[in-house]
């Protein structure tokens, strides 16, 4: 019979059924400081062992550095409570964890992984299936080695035209939320095709595949191809990717052009979306440019490109955060940060920032913040009003003070 990559996947993770529901082994767990803290009194009243614990990859990135004295005692209590468990790899403070998972050479194609966070569906631009579970599941998960999941309805999408120099994968995660929202096809798995021209970069893909969490999607897969393979071979994986049955049937198909001009979502949700061209008007006070979504290499030589050599508007903020400790590290080797600096914007270190109002730059009331995270639900990132665009729109309005079109300063 033919399958799908989503059944493909499953189904070879597959332990046992119960009516819809499936009993599913996992090759990696994520971990980090926010919501594994909540795992700690719970696991520890369990007192049993965990089921597969080189499985385990638990980073620290929330609260790092801690910005409360609340926030350092969580993350003290986390790192602690990781130290014993024997087995795991640990990875505190290298960054994102989304990012770091998808860094990590044990992470490849084929694969079923599981998460205290609902972005661990960024790693589905690997040709794997990542999902984000609450923490009790996660504890389950922990002590059994397996999880239960239903088994959901499968939606072919296929990314279409030429994206030119000024369009990412954001933009076509905005132009998917914009024509579907969240309740189109609510739990649904995504399988995503590149039929672009020229294809999208990997950081693209990732970005895409992060917002399938504000898509409402159980998985988003990106099916893969040339382009991955070549960051699997750069990054020593040999994990061999798995493909769908060219018969294989889908429970609904879309066709995604790629639009003619950068969006942008806004205010009060992701599914907000407009075309950067209609709100030159709105005034910024912060350009942040970061986050599992938007702090990878491409991002920052993005920013870095546009502001080479200018200066970020007077009374503007402009901070960066890359996504890891590998980003920064390149990001440093290629000059970016050197740019981006000498523009007059502000480097932190790799951590989830202020996309969850957590730390540096977070905005007050009556600011407005253009982002290239993935959320602006009203009081996520600050009392102030959050737009969500690439990194491109991000730098291109850092310069002007507005939102604006990258290709103003595009040759």
């Amino acid at each position: 019979m033919s399958q799908t990559l989503i059944e493909k996947i499953l189904s070879r993770h597959t332990i046992g059924k119960e009516g819809d529901h499936r009993l599913i082994s996992y090759d990696h767990l994520l971990l980090h400081d926010a919501t594994g803290a909540l795992l700690i009194e719970p696991f520890q009243k369990l007192g049993r062992p965990l089921a597969h614990p080189e499985r385990i990859l638990a980073a620290a990135d929330h609260f790092v550095p801690p910005a409360t004295a609340e926030r350092a005692e969580i993350l003290q209590q986390y790192l602690d409570f990781t130290k014993d468990l024997a087995g795991i790899r640990q990875k505190p403070f290298s960054g994102i964890c989304h990012q770091i998972l998808i860094e990590d050479p044990l992470v490849g194609p084929g694969q079923f992984i599981i998460g205290a966070d609902s972005h661990t569906i960024t790693a589905g631009g690997l040709g794997a299936l990542a999902c984000g579970l609450g923490s009790t599941d996660i504890l389950f998960s922990m002590v059994t080695g397996f999880t239960w999941l239903a088994t959901p309805p499968v939606v072919k999408i296929t990314l279409t035209g030429q994206t030119g120099p000024h369009i990412r994968g954001k933009d076509f995660a905005l132009e998917i939320l914009h024509q579907i929202g969240t309740t189109t096809y609510p739990d649904y798995g995504f399988e995503c095709f590149d039929a672009t021209a020229s294809k999208l970069s990997m950081d693209s893909r990732f970005s895409l595949a992060c917002m399938g969490a504000e898509m409402g999607a159980s998985f988003f897969t990106i099916v893969p191809d040339a382009i991955t393979a070549t960051f699997l071979q750069n990054k020593n994986c040999s994990i061999p990717p798995v493909y769908p049955d060219e018969t294989a049937h889908y429970d609904a198909q879309l066709s995604i052009a790629a639009p003619p001009e950068p969006l942008v979502s806004i205010p009060p949700a992701p599914w907000c979306v407009e075309k950067v061209s209609a709100l030159s008007h709105i005034p910024i006070h912060q350009a942040f440019v970061g986050s599992c979504t938007g702090g990878r290499l491409e991002d920052i030589a993005d920013t870095a490109s546009l502001i080479r050599g200018k200066r970020v508007a007077e009374h503007v903020r402009l901070v960066v955060i890359p996504a890891s400790n590998e980003v920064y590290l390149a990001a440093l080797e290629q000059g970016y940060i050197g740019d981006i600096i000498r523009a007059g914007g502000i480097v932190d270190a790799p951590s989830c920032g202020p996309c969850g109002g957590i730390d540096k730059g977070i905005i007050g009331k009556g600011q407005n913040m253009i982002a290239s995270s993935n959320r602006n639900f009203p009081g996520r990132t600050g009392p102030g009003d959050t737009y969500l665009a690439s990194a491109l729109v991000t730098a291109a309005s850092a310069l002007t003070g507005y939102i604006t079109d990258p290709r103003e300063f595009m040759a």
